[in-house]
């Protein structure tokens, strides 16, 4: 009864993915409506179609640890707990690691470990595990075992070509908004080690962001290349100021005169690299996870959500 074939337990990892994204979806919409007052859907999830991967591995870890025993709800919860928080420690360090940035945050939640794992959630995944083998996944494995094989084949292929296209784009744009979280916050630092150094020696008040462009009229809806334009702006802005201070009879020193003036055509070269298209797929990335976190890259993460304010 609980062998099933390679072709089932993808079928059941593919139906979990798509469960958990509806319930993500209808969690995060809810949830952004209550804040903002504004109804909106949120295609919430790392990857663009209606899976969230993880869980549909959580599910299926959940089953194979746990199905064998499903008469024994003790165990079930017991063991559908351990495992499940298990996986999502594994799986969070994993993409924290790869993509610089936590997908989920339990750091305003007693008794966590890194933000990755908390206890009450771990207690939530013992019940959860006992729903799903008890209860969610009988019906759902009545009616598979009712299917015919090769339409299950045929589902199966299908589902896993989407599925693997779809996780090639999103792994681009996910390294797309690292190299941009890295490529910002090293911009950013070099921005503000020059400005002390210049600072040193001529004494001018600090160099602040451009809150607006007076070029653009205020009626003018912002759209996320907009944003961008004004992301550039802001930067090269200080760049030149840097640049115009440099000219200031208080440097004495030719020397590190050059040294700043390279290093700012360094940075000025550095913004203008980083392609538009770059961007706009991190930004899906960002509007699909609007609770992504970066420890590491804080400020320029706050930078790219500000990228789809309008």
């Amino acid at each position: 009864m609980y062998s099933y074939s390679l072709t089932q337990w993808m079928l059941f990892f593919f139906w979990y993915c798509f469960v958990g994204w509806i319930w993500e979806c209808f969690y995060v919409s809810a949830k952004r409506a209550w804040k903002t007052k504004k109804l909106e859907f949120i295609n919430r999830g790392f990857l663009h179609g209606p899976f969230i991967p993880i869980y549909g591995f959580a599910a299926i870890t959940i089953l194979l640890a746990t199905i064998r025993l499903r008469e024994n709800t003790l165990a079930v919860y017991v063991l559908g707990a351990l495992t499940a928080t298990l996986f999502e420690l594994v799986t969070g360090t994993a993409m924290e690691r790869l993509f610089k940035v936590k997908y989920w945050d339990y750091s305003d939640l007693p008794l966590n470990y890194h933000g990755h794992i908390c206890l009450f959630v771990s207690l939530f995944w013992g019940f959860f595990s006992v729903l799903l083998v008890r209860v969610i996944h009988v019906p759902v494995e009545r009616a598979l075992l009712r299917a015919p094989e090769l339409a299950c084949e045929i589902a199966a292929f299908a589902l896993m070509a989407v599925f693997s296209y779809d996780t090639s784009v999103s792994f681009n744009e996910a390294m797309d908004l690292r190299e941009l979280l890295e490529s910002l916050s090293e911009s950013n630092e070099t921005l503000q080690k020059l400005e002390r150094r210049v600072d040193a020696v001529v004494a001018f008040a600090p160099i602040t962001d451009i809150d607006d462009l007076k070029e653009i009229k205020q009626n003018i809806k912002e759209t996320v290349m907009y944003n961008v334009e004004r992301l550039r702006k802001q930067s090269t802005e200080r760049l030149k100021r840097l640049k115009e201070h440099l000219e200031l009879p208080e440097w004495k020193n030719a020397v590190e005169r050059d040294e700043i003036l390279e290093q700012i055509e360094l940075q000025m070269r550095k913004i203008f690299s980083r392609q538009n298209k770059q961007y706009l797929r991190a930004a899906r990335q960002l509007r699909r996870n609007p609770t992504l976190i970066s420890l590491k890259h804080k400020e320029s993460l706050e930078k790219l959500k500000n990228l789809l304010k309008k």
